[in-house]
């Protein structure tokens, strides 16, 4: 069996600047010093899955036997971030997991029109699916309902029953180069990102309202100044991620906040901070003496 490679071998004219897409952890810098901070890999598939209802569920087929089989579902999710599903007993694969509790839910993050699927997140929950006890009924119907609400005309069907995916493991695939196994005792006690229902609307302001500031950003805060051309990507309470575009290449660069954010007015007053320490470093910048041209 081939080894396992632990990085993505780029072509020669990615490191070039040949157009090739930057991203993953090689390509997320901050301000001279620590890392910026950014959430945990528990913390990004805790908030992923929180932010969707439906994945596609794997279970091990009895007939044919052994053989993958892959349904759509919805879920909502136990405080522990297990999912719930209201599965029909008819199902083939409820009827799966009452011969083999062996399963797993898929869950993705949406494309943008035009994006790379590959970019996006996507994580992988292994466990045992198992029914709920009778017991915990009425906190499974709450919570699917939560996640759920068109399920209510068929919520109290008889044939049809609550499960459970008691989560045993986790692979998580953030992008090109972010990949790992998370530890579901690490998943089970991450918070999902508060910003994650504010994130587009954020990003959206930022692109089309401040792409100077960004550009500003990129030049005094990242170290990039060459850079012509910035883009948010993605917000959390932690920090920003940014595409910036030099006449060399592209980049991913991150940018942690001075403290962790939960709303949106936290976000701003911290983008203004940024921006006045950006600025301030610009100026100092021009203050300076120049460098003997080479040459």
């Amino acid at each position: 069996m081939a080894e396992r490679p632990v990085a993505h071998q780029l072509p020669a004219a990615a490191h070039e600047g040949g157009g090739a897409p930057a991203s993953g952890p090689e390509s997320t810098t901050g301000d001279a010093g620590a890392p910026p901070p950014e959430p945990s890999h528990a913390e990004r598939c805790r908030t992923l899955v929180a932010s969707a209802h439906r994945g596609a569920l794997s279970t091990l087929a009895a007939d044919p036997q052994g053989y993958p089989y892959g349904s759509v579902a919805s879920y909502g999710l136990d405080d522990r971030g297990n999912p719930l599903f209201f599965v029909s007993l008819m199902a083939e694969h409820t009827q799966n997991a009452i011969r083999d509790a062996r399963a797993s839910l898929l869950v993705a993050e949406p494309v943008p029109d035009g994006a790379d699927p590959l970019a996006s997140g996507r994580a992988t929950l292994l466990g045992l699916l198992s029914a709920v006890d009778e017991v915990d009924r009425p906190g499974a119907r709450h919570r699917y309902l939560a996640a759920n609400p068109t399920a209510a005309y068929y919520i109290d069907f008889g044939d049809f029953a609550f499960y459970r995916l008691d989560v045993q493991a986790i692979r998580y695939v953030g992008g090109y180069g972010r990949m790992s196994w998370v530890d579901a005792a690490a998943y089970a006690a991450a918070d999902p990102d508060p910003l994650a229902p504010l994130a587009p609307a954020i990003i959206e302001h930022m692109n089309a309202d401040h792409a100077e500031a960004q550009v500003l950003f990129c030049r005094h805060l990242a170290g990039r100044l060459d850079t012509t051309a910035a883009t948010m990507s993605a917000v959390d309470r932690y920090g920003f991620e940014m595409t910036a575009v030099s006449p060399a290449r592209r980049a991913a660069i991150r940018l942690g906040f001075p403290e962790p954010c939960t709303t949106a007015d936290e976000v701003r007053r911290a983008m203004i901070a940024l921006v006045a320490d950006a600025r301030s470093r610009a100026a100092g910048a021009r203050g300076a003496p120049h460098p003997p041209e080479a040459g």
